[in-house]
């Protein structure tokens, strides 16, 4: 297949950051786009506003990242002023535009991989000018811009399918048990201190115990907001140790991360392996209340304002024991607590099953986009 320089067959525009004092967040002159923190799935999110730009990306331009991080991309909505970190990529008549996106968006580990050879991560105007583009006939870029296009829908479905049901929990803990500063329910508060019968946090210095196999090692990644994340893990070859007996998870028992992102919590579940967890975790087995729904209290507003409050607006470096004891906590009928859990262990298996169509949907994505620019689709 013939391969041009992509400056044969699209106009380059590369960005310039105007003054800053033409910069405001009210709504004055053209949405203003400085480099990937304004991306969005597939269009920028308009954050500020420019009133002299001076260079322009017009609509349904490609917009490519040249500074770290380098080759990300996303579509120009409408006309907008972009700042340094991006360029505006616009086909010319020899190639189809979404064939172009579509080829940039194949291409972009191979452009990061040019960026990382400067000090700064970044490509130049020639870097970008010199992309090879693989240039088939009209026909028949069409042809694999369809086939891309239907494949890029079905996967931003099934993860718009997943954000949606992410927060559906959320919404059922309101509506089962309110807001712990209303309280509209009447239900009784306590500390949660009052409910734990234990509480430690977990090992530190475990690095010479990490082994390519053997007994899991929570961390702070593991824990997410409501559920445990056994996608990144650490095995470990556990020491006989008073402190690994310490550490040791059971079923049941809540994890609550205690530094740097902090308020995040999971429950063991049943027939987990076993598993230990590191100094970034607390671990607390609660007695007289469902765990489910402590975890899930701590994830909720009413949960996460009060760790807010406790961490000081970030300036303390995490929570303590005596922090966590004193959340307060609503404590509805039990037989409630254990209808959400059930709630939660049917929406659980759904969940997964949305999150195996999502992998499937992005890995046929990837599929078909390799196999396009490879000459095989």
């Amino acid at each position: 297949m013939e391969k041009v320089s992509l400056v044969k067959v699209a106009k380059i525009n590369m960005g310039q950051s105007p003054l800053s004092e033409s910069y405001n967040k009210v709504g004055d002159g053209l949405p203003f786009f400085q480099g990937k923190t304004d991306f969005g799935d597939v269009y920028p999110k308009v954050r500020v506003f420019c009133t002299s730009p001076n260079k322009i990306a017009e609509a349904n331009d490609i917009l490519l990242s040249v500074r770290a991080p380098v080759g990300s991309i996303n579509i120009c909505k409408t006309k907008s002023c972009i700042g340094r970190g991006l360029a505006a990529i616009r086909a010319k008549s020899e190639i189809e535009q979404k064939y172009l996106y579509h080829f940039l968006n194949f291409y972009e580990p191979q452009l990061a991989q040019i960026g990382k050879g400067s000090t700064f991560e970044a490509v130049n105007r020639e870097d970008v000018e010199n992309i090879e583009v693989p240039l088939p006939k009209p026909d028949e870029q069409k042809r694999i811009a369809a086939i891309l296009d239907k494949a890029d829908r079905l996967r931003r479905q099934r993860r718009f399918i997943q954000t949606l049901s992410d927060s559906f929990l959320q919404s059922v803990f309101i509506k089962m048990f309110g807001d712990i500063f209303k309280n509209e329910k009447g239900f009784e508060i306590g500390e949660l201190g009052q409910k734990l019968s234990f509480m430690t946090s977990g090992s530190r210095g475990w690095a010479e115990h990490y082994t390519a196999k053997g007994d899991l090692f929570l961390r702070i990644q593991n824990v997410n907001k409501g559920e445990l994340l056994l996608n990144d893990i650490a095995f470990v070859q556990s020491p006989n140790t008073a402190e690994a007996r310490r550490t040791k998870v059971k079923e049941g028992d809540v994890l609550l991360t205690i530094t740097a992102a902090l308020g995040r919590s999971a429950v063991i579940p049943k027939n987990l392996p076993t598993a230990y967890i590191n100094q970034h975790i607390a671990l607390l087995r609660v007695k007289e209340i469902n765990p489910t729904f402590v975890s899930h209290f701590i994830t909720s507003k009413s949960g996460q304002k009060q760790i807010k409050m406790l961490d000081r607006e970030g300036v303390k470096s995490g929570l303590n024991f005596d922090d966590i004891k004193g959340i307060n906590i609503l404590l509805p009928p039990l037989p409630l607590q254990e209808k959400f859990a059930e709630i939660v262990r049917k929406f659980e298996r759904v969940r997964r099953q949305q999150r195996e169509a999502t992998r499937q949907a992005e890995h046929l994505f990837q599929t078909l986009l390799h196999r396009a620019f490879r000459g095989e689709l």
